[in-house]
């Protein structure tokens, strides 16, 4: 009996090898649509391969949603218990995260996808669940750890990024920068900082850095993880066994991240027998030992492993896509140094000209159209474009479709931005101004049509604090320094769990004279 499940596998991968040599040109596959064509005995999978192949896997998914309602199921290989419901309805995410939670989870399936997280509070459910989320609201809330996080935020903006910057301004050969790498290494570091207390130095002023060695082991594993979902599971448990491909990188990657992880765990731990040397630390992980000393090693691991790829995934994917937005849309790059020109009329400006941070923390929420352009940005490029759910029992949705117990659920929040229904004729532009009222203050959106922060029990505890931090960084970098894109370079989203550019954020930089 055993051996059924093999010769499974191995006919899908024939099968599959078999269509990789038939496979259309990527110019076919964007002039026709494979998304609703079911092949003998592989389902629909060809059609996802062959726009994963093109990189077009969320303009795939927005096209076969926008032709379907909202809402698909999808047909995976007839042997390999792949089907799945493909959803970016705002009545289904309603039902399903809010009125019908109790009825949808992460089962085993779903941790095995994302086993890397280990029992950190992305992967579980009930009082594991409950008891983290806790404790991790008291800590974000904690008025000492934000005064952290600016002071270090300042500082790693000065001594690091804008020295860096200033450095490709000087530059006689007009350098190109690659804005996506810069973001993802200066937020490590500060992630790093904010989590762990200390400070990587994967930026670097001198182009010393050390190798970015854990910031590519994220990647790698985030490939993975959505390779996982796009293959049947019993392909990708086959490659875990053999160590092949993207699951041999999935095993290196984690190795990386482990080492990196203990060893700043056994350090926080010794910090922790000295009461001189807590009083001067503010990071997260102080704080969780502070309130629960006695988690053991594996556990804290999961918890900064969880809050660092949260943190550096999100805040660096969203700098990097608005300063693209921004380079390329000029007259939103006025608003906003327009904005920031007038909350500063209004301040007491007694450092004025000593300092490039003009917008104290307090000042923040005056900056009204700059967070309007974040929204904006997050609408139409959520840094996670897809969210998870799996059925607990058999349940109908709003949309009339049959949820069988055990059934996953995958939610697009790329594609729900770009809906007609949801956002009018115009959900393809970038148009901060949609999100501010008549009165001059935010428009309050439902959260399960604007899901990159999540809806119902489970939304995003950071939310308040990733504002915070996104509107100094971009407020700082802007007023200082002007983006413009190189010529030709052209930008596209990676089908992986994370958006960020397939070949980064080509950009020349200058010094802004305002």
């Amino acid at each position: 009996m055993a051996t059924i499940p093999l010769l499974a596998i191995l006919l899908l991968i024939l099968l599959s090898f078999i269509f990789l040599l038939w496979r259309p040109s990527i110019a076919s596959i964007r002039n026709k649509n494979f998304s609703l064509l079911e092949w003998p005995l592989l389902g629909m999978l060809p059609g996802l391969l062959c726009n994963v192949w093109a990189d077009d896997l969320h303009g795939y998914i927005t096209r076969t949603l926008k032709e379907n309602g909202g809402t698909i199921v999808f047909k995976g290989p007839w042997f390999a218990d792949m089907d799945f419901i493909l959803t970016c309805d705002p009545i289904n995410a309603h039902h399903i995260f809010s009125k019908s939670y109790a009825k949808y989870g992460k089962n085993e399936d779903f941790r095995a996808m994302f086993e890397v997280l280990g029992d950190g509070i992305f992967n579980v459910d009930g009082e594991s669940w409950k008891f983290q989320r806790q404790m991790l609201h008291s800590i974000l809330n904690n008025e000492e750890l934000q005064n952290y996080m600016m002071t270090t935020l300042k500082l790693k903006l000065e001594g690091t990024l804008f020295r860096i910057l200033d450095n490709y301004c000087s530059s006689r050969t007009g350098a190109e920068v690659d804005m996506q790498d810069v973001a993802k290494k200066f937020m490590f570091d500060n992630i790093c900082l904010w989590v762990l207390g200390f400070d990587p130095g994967y930026l670097c002023v001198d182009g010393r850095s050390k190798t970015f060695s854990c910031g590519k082991a994220f990647e790698e594993i985030e490939e993975g993880i959505i390779y996982r979902h796009i293959v049947p599971k019993g392909v990708w448990e086959f490659q875990k066994r053999f160590e092949i491909g993207s699951e041999r990188k999935i095993s290196l990657s984690t190795k990386v991240l482990d080492e990196f992880l203990y060893n700043a765990v056994k350090i926080k731990k010794q910090e922790m027998l000295h009461k001189e040397e807590q009083r001067q630390h503010h990071d997260m992980l102080t704080q969780w030992l502070v309130a629960d000393h006695q988690s053991p090693d594996k556990f804290l691991r999961d918890i900064a492993l969880t809050l660092i790829s949260a943190g550096r995934d999100t805040l660096s994917s969203t700098l990097s896509l608005l300063l693209w937005l921004v380079a390329t849309h000029p007259d939103v790059e006025r608003n906003i140094l327009g904005e920031i020109e007038r909350v500063m009329a209004v301040m007491t400006r007694t450092a004025r000209g000593t300092s490039r941070f003009l917008i104290s923390k307090d000042d923040l929420n005056e900056l009204v159209y700059l967070h309007a352009a974040i929204y904006e940005t997050l609408r139409l490029y959520p840094p996670l474009p897809f969210e998870h759910r799996c059925a607990n029992e058999a349940d109908v949705l709003p949309s009339g479709h049959k949820v069988h117990k055990g059934m996953r659920m995958l939610f697009s929040m790329y594609s729900m931005g770009r809906m007609e229904e949801t956002w009018g004729k115009d959900c393809m532009d970038f148009k901060p101004e949609r999100w501010i009222s008549d009165e001059g203050n935010i428009i309050h959106v439902p959260s399960q049509k604007f899901m990159t922060f999540l809806t119902g029990s489970r939304t995003c505890l950071g939310k308040a604090m990733s504002f915070m931090l996104l509107k100094f960084m971009v407020s700082s970098i802007l007023w200082n320094y002007k983006f413009e894109m190189v010529v030709g370079h052209v930008v596209k989203p990676t089908p992986s769990m994370v958006l960020s550019m397939k070949d980064g954020l080509k950009m020349r930089v200058s010094k802004r004279n305002v």
